[in-house]
């Protein structure tokens, strides 16, 4: 039995062996036939083939030498073809393991309606971009042609310029004023301008002092400085003498004082306290106050007026002892009782009728500002005076001189033209001003005027005139008339006082250049 079962076993591979047999027969069999077959289609190829001389194979041989060589050995192209087909088959490999997910994801985000929005949008702000571009091309093209319309500048000429050279100024100068503005300039001599105008006043001098003086123009000084209208009424009889070497001012206040110590102040009175304040070199209320404090024993007031320079030799003593005061001015001593009628007596009599005090206040004059004003006014109207300059006579309150406030007429001065030609005004008060040697000429420019104030003072050089100059807000000119004191008819400014502990530093001394 299992001899059989062996045979059994070992019969499909003999079969199998069998068809093996018969399977390498019949390819040996299809080689054969495809030899046969390859042989017959060479022979055939061959014998179509035409026959080649020796000129053409050579050509042959030349053309294939041209030809470039191959790119590799066969056994290198069959490698790198295996490992070419090596990466793509790994290459395919990685495709397949790829994770997909993220793409997907991203894909699932994506929204096409959102980008259309933002399309639009975008198309948008390119359209209102771009009508802007076109407004900014279109201006520049209008600049362009308003550009091309616009004339070359030409440069101003040349501008003259002079270095200072900084020189002393004259101790007693005899300056000239040349006002320069923007069209051209106007020259003032303030002396020359005033010598006419005094001179032909201290000819009717004595016509310009009080004669029948009234309350009215001192109505409201006096009110004010007395309290009421009232007390100015009462008072005027006694102070209106003085109206002529005394500040009404002054004297109303004088009055006040000695009203205010219960002393019944009159003219006589009055004038002699005035001509003891000439001579003590004080206000008359200052000396009024020290009178009156005198009367009630204090002597220190009094004393403190002492004219003097000298304090080792005072001019001023008073002392008091034993009921008596001993007052002393000078070499002349006077003892009086201590009563206030005595002292007061001291003061109106016995000082006041001394030769050195006695009508004092006499040689000092206040001139009637109206009549002042109305002399200038004819003055003014004359052109041989008022030259170049319009002259209006001013009284100001608070000031004791008629101001002259003078105003450039219309051509009245001279231009730049004018200024060059030979012979010009200009040119001849500038030679004036040489030839005298505290002549200076002082240039008052105006802010705009600073060109013509250039060649105004390159003329001046030529010329050789001494100068300098200073900036100048305004063309009108304003000037007191000196020597003719006149009544404030309002009180006088008050000045704040110094206290003496500030540093003050001087205006720096004006020079040459």
């Amino acid at each position: 039995m299992p001899k059989r079962k062996h045979e059994e076993q070992e019969l499909p591979f003999v079969a199998l062996m069998d068809t093996m047999t018969n399977v390498v027969g019949v390819l040996i069999i299809v080689l054969v036939m495809v030899g046969i077959s390859l042989a017959s289609a060479v022979r055939k190829v061959l014998s179509d083939l035409p026959p080649v001389t020796p000129e053409e194979h050579q050509r042959l041989v030349e053309e294939m030498k041209k030809l470039p060589p191959p790119a590799a050995d066969l056994k290198d192209i069959e490698e790198q073809q295996k490992i070419a087909e090596q990466k793509l088959k790994k290459a395919v490999e990685d495709l397949k393991s790829i994770d997909s997910s993220t793409v997907e994801a991203e894909m699932k985000f994506m929204d096409l309606e959102g980008f259309r929005k933002k399309l639009d949008e975008a198309k948008k702000l390119r359209e209102t971009q771009k009508a802007e571009v076109d407004k900014l091309l279109a201006e520049v093209e209008r600049l362009k042609a308003l550009l091309d319309q616009t004339p070359i500048y030409a440069p101003p000429p040349p501008t003259f310029v002079r270095l200072p050279n900084p020189r002393p100024y004259p101790e007693k100068p005899n300056e000239t004023r040349v006002l320069v503005a923007k069209q051209g300039v106007l020259y003032f001599n303030e002396k020359n301008f005033t010598q006419p105008i005094l001179e032909g006043l201290d000819k009717v001098k004595s016509q310009l002092e009080y004669k029948d003086v009234k309350i009215d123009p001192f109505a409201k000084l006096l009110e004010k400085v007395l309290g009421n209208a009232a007390a100015a009424q009462q008072a005027w009889p006694e102070i209106a003498p003085l109206v002529n070497t005394f500040q009404m001012e002054s004297v109303a206040q004088a009055y006040r004082v000695l009203a205010e110590a219960k002393i019944t102040p009159n003219k006589s009175m009055l004038t002699s306290l005035g001509d003891i304040s000439v001579v003590t070199r004080s206000t008359l209320p200052v000396v009024a106050e020290a009178v009156v404090a005198a009367t009630q024993g204090n002597l220190t007031k009094w004393t403190a007026l002492d004219p003097s320079r000298d304090p080792a030799k005072p001019t001023i003593k008073a002392t008091s002892s034993g009921g008596k005061v001993t007052f002393t001015w000078g070499a002349k001593v006077v003892e009086v009782k201590a009563a206030p009628r005595d002292v007061l007596n001291y003061f109106l009599k016995d000082l006041a009728d001394l030769d050195g005090i006695k009508n004092k206040s006499r040689d000092k004059v206040i001139y009637d500002a109206f009549k002042l004003q109305a002399i200038l006014e004819r003055a003014a109207a004359n052109p041989s005076i008022s030259g170049a300059y319009a002259v209006k006579p001013t009284i100001r309150p608070g000031s004791n001189l008629v101001q002259l406030a003078l105003t450039p007429k219309a051509g009245g001065g001279e231009t730049l033209d004018q200024m060059r030609a030979e012979g010009s005004n200009y040119q001849r008060m500038l030679r004036q001003i040489k030839g005298d040697p505290s002549g200076v000429v002082v240039f008052q420019v105006m802010t705009d005027a600073f060109e013509t104030y250039l060649e105004s003072r390159k003329i001046a050089d030529e010329i050789g005139v001494a100068a300098t100059w200073e900036f100048l807000a305004k063309l009108d000119l304003t000037m007191n008339v000196a020597g003719y004191e006149v009544q404030r008819f309002a009180p006088a400014p008050v000045t704040a006082p110094t206290t003496g502990t500030g540093v003050r530093i001087a205006a720096p001394r004006r020079s040459l250049d």
